[in-house]
């Protein structure tokens, strides 16, 4: 996690406004992977860089994104190799080497080079993650107006473009700068699921001639048969299964922090009885201690002393 920041500057955009380029590289690069089985080898997402630039006007504030690349994919290292830490730093160099080329290319093109973000591909939309956090804390730590864009594969095969913009609200950069999730510093900041990531609309920009092309196809006449037509329906069963896994696999992943939690209440609540009971019992240890400390004086003082007292 990047440094800690003291200040935390609120976002100024409020929408996003992709560019067609932009989603069609996007999908590109998710089919050639993803499809392909490279990232469940590698086990990470399938993800890469957004370039642009923020526009704020008077009435109008957004996030231009341009253009994006892919980042490098990692070779699949097993734990158990020696020369693991040092192939994971080579990765990591290369990465940022190859991601630092590719900037200075899009500065030589007059292509916008200004980092706003990054984009993932997870079937179904299951991002929501530590390290998802992490990554969105970086990029809004050098720049407010850093968003994540999540592009559903599956639901976009089933004939729907599937895409979502979201970024860090300003109670979740601030746990993420004080770098304490439990759960009395959730509580106490007010941070819920619903209220840890907020989502941004997202507005797609095409070209004139795109944009008269399906005025065109809009006007042009359309043949029921055709619209109803049987090959045109496609298939579920694939994205059927998949759901069906994820959702097991998301299932036993609440079942543990279920439990997780369940212990963290037990232990909270025994503790909290544990404090209330010496609580309790303190004013009758206090009295107890008092009246052997008087009681150890009269033994000690004698009675020829106490008779002397006496005349």
């Amino acid at each position: 996690m990047a440094a800690t920041i003291t200040t935390i500057t609120p976002p100024n955009v409020s929408y996003i406004q992709m560019d067609s380029l932009v989603i069609m590289k996007i999908v590109k690069h998710v089919d050639s992977e993803l499809y392909a089985g490279m990232s469940e080898v590698a086990g990470e997402a399938c993800q890469g860089l957004l370039t642009g630039l923020v526009s704020v006007e008077k009435d109008d504030s957004r996030l231009e994104i341009t253009n994006c690349f892919p980042t490098a994919r990692a070779e699949p290292i097993l734990e158990s190799d020696e020369n693991a830490a040092q192939a994971n730093q080579m990765y990591e160099e290369l990465k940022q080497q190859e991601m630092l080329d590719m900037l200075r290319k899009f500065r030589n093109m007059n292509i916008d080079y200004e980092l706003v973000g990054f984009y993932q591909a997870h079937p179904f939309g299951a991002c929501f993650s530590q390290d998802l956090v992490d990554s969105m804390y970086d990029y809004q730590s050098n720049g407010p107006d850093g968003v994540v864009i999540i592009y559903d594969p599956v639901k976009t095969r089933q004939g729907q473009l599937c895409l979502r913009a979201y970024r860090l609200s300003v109670p979740a950069l601030e746990l993420c700068a004080k770098n304490d999730w439990s759960p009395d510093a959730v509580k106490a900041a007010n941070l819920t699921y619903q209220t840890m990531f907020e989502e941004l609309p997202i507005v797609i920009k095409s070209s004139h001639l795109v944009n008269v092309m399906m005025a065109e196809l809009s006007l042009a006449p359309t043949r029921i048969a055709d619209r109803f037509s049987t090959h045109l329906e496609l298939g579920s069963r694939r994205s059927l299964e998949k759901s069906v896994r994820a959702m097991m696999a998301n299932i036993d992943e609440l079942n543990k922090s279920i439990s997780a939690y369940g212990k963290y209440v037990n232990d909270k609540q025994k503790h909290d009885n544990m404090i209330y009971n010496l609580t309790q019992k303190r004013p009758i240890n206090d009295a107890m201690l008092t009246e052997n400390n008087c009681y150890s004086y009269d033994v000690l003082q004698g009675p020829e002393d106490q008779s002397d007292d006496v005349e």
